[in-house]
């Protein structure tokens, strides 16, 4: 803020995300406020909507009100197509087209949005209504597309953190610390340092066994509070079998999303167990990927990049008025 009032301009109003469905736009704008220490109020599209005259419109003005009290915060519309579609669209036209204008005029209406940030997210911006996409209103429409090899390589690494993987140094650590209490184990962490990356030697030479018969924690409550402790410290473990499992992963699974990643992992999971097995091997992962499908196809994409264009530059020309062309 400091620095855009050093050039006196005033930041951006609204912000939209689009793109593909579970490519993690609700998961960025979350991110977005934890990380600007904002106040997050999220709206699911249909939650404004009222069979009663007025009560959709009345709750417009309590979110925006309820944004101002709180500020600094974000305001984020989920599917926001839902409740803002081009006007005289919809079949119950009247509703919406209220809410809507509700919308428009608590955005740049009389009363200033200090320190309040409008988010949206759709996976058809084609169909918002282009008042809400012009300048001071959505003015910054941000493409969020389906992840390539490196991302997906990272998104699978989070999704196996907490997994039981065949080859994985992590066992052998879980193993270590069989019975050690939480207040132990993270004693044990703090001795590793901070802002480095570790080895199972490492931790090996760290460990300093409990006297006595100690209770430890279950395996699976170890193995998470041990990755979770690392990630408080920054450290990171190294683990070859993991890491390469996260590779090869990745290179399999062109065209999948976040929501598909995470699918295919928690169904590895699931074939694990049905073998009765402790751990989690890469034939699990192959076994999954026949069950799961990829969001993303050569239709979906062209659907996109069509979008893009159609955006590229602010307003499309077609739907400008005169001044803005």
């Amino acid at each position: 803020p400091q620095k855009l009032e050093d050039m006196g301009i005033d930041p951006p109003r609204g912000i939209l995300l689009y793109g593909p469905p579970g490519t993690g736009k609700t998961l960025i704008a979350k991110a977005v406020a934890s990380e600007s220490g904002a106040n997050f109020i999220p709206i699911r599209g249909p939650e404004l909507l009222s069979k009663w005259v007025g009560e959709s419109e009345r709750a417009v003005r309590d979110i925006f009100k309820k944004a101002r009290q709180v500020s600094p915060s974000i305001i984020f519309f989920d599917e926001i197509d839902s409740i803002a579609p081009v006007r005289g669209s919809s079949g119950n036209s009247q509703a919406l087209d209220n809410v809507l204008n509700q919308i428009l005029t608590e955005m740049d209406g009389l009363v200033e949005l200090n320190d309040v940030v409008i988010m949206g997210a759709t996976n058809k911006p084609d169909l918002v209504d282009p008042a809400l996409l012009r300048a001071g209103r959505f003015d910054r429409l941000v493409y969020i597309g389906e992840p390539v090899f490196e991302d997906r390589k990272k998104i699978i690494g989070i999704h196996i953190r907490f997994m039981p993987l065949e080859g994985s140094a992590l066992a052998e650590v879980i193993e270590l610390v069989a019975n050690l209490d939480e207040n132990a184990l993270g004693e044990l962490v703090a001795k590793l340092g901070k802002d480095k990356a570790v080895t199972i030697a490492e931790v090996k030479a760290a460990f300093v066994p409990p006297a006595g018969d100690a209770t430890g924690l279950s395996r699976g409550i170890r193995r998470k509070r041990f990755v979770e402790l690392l990630a408080e410290n920054t450290l990171t473990f190294a683990d070859p079998a993991r890491e390469a499992l996260a590779a090869d992963l990745a290179g399999m699974t062109e065209g999948f999303v976040g929501s598909d990643l995470e699918s295919l992992c928690r169904e590895a999971g699931m074939l694990a167990l049905r073998e009765g097995t402790a751990v989690v091997a890469k034939r699990h992962f192959e076994a999954a990927q026949k069950k799961v499908h990829p969001t993303m196809n050569d239709n979906l994409r062209q659907y996109y990049d069509k979008i893009q264009q159609h955006f590229k530059g602010g307003l499309p020309k077609q739907v400008q008025p005169p001044e803005y062309q």
